[in-house]
């Protein structure tokens, strides 16, 4: 029988579990994300704050469109430390709030500015 089939029937402690198993490596056949739309915020962050840790930019790529805005930010915040690789900014862009966009947009006209060869 297929795993995912038994997800949407496990409860959150049990699913909490195996995703703490996979992110340790105890457990490799079974995919981190598809526990991703069975499991609550409060486990999404801290799958998130793991996988940040482990800068498993690939895993971040997937769990992005079921975090909250904190995590998102802190994602963002890690992005831009230079601590995540692989991951465009442009890729958080639907998650991200109005506030941070504008910042992002004003950062991007400067920085084209800046790049903008004068002419003489």
């Amino acid at each position: 029988m297929d795993y995912t089939r038994m997800l949407p029937f496990m409860d959150e402690e049990e699913l909490k579990k195996v995703a703490f198993m996979i992110l340790d490596g105890e457990i490799t056949n079974v995919r981190l994300e598809a526990l991703f739309p069975f499991v609550g915020r409060e486990t999404l962050s801290e799958i998130t704050t793991k996988l940040i840790e482990q800068k498993d930019s690939e895993r971040l790529r997937h769990v992005i469109p079921f975090i909250g805005k904190t995590k998102v930010l802190e994602l963002y915040e890690a992005i831009q430390d230079g601590n995540i690789e692989g991951i465009d900014l442009e890729d958080l862009l639907p998650f991200l709030g109005s506030e941070k966009i504008k910042e992002l947009f004003y950062k991007s006209i400067k920085a084209s500015k800046e790049d903008t060869p004068t002419e003489e």
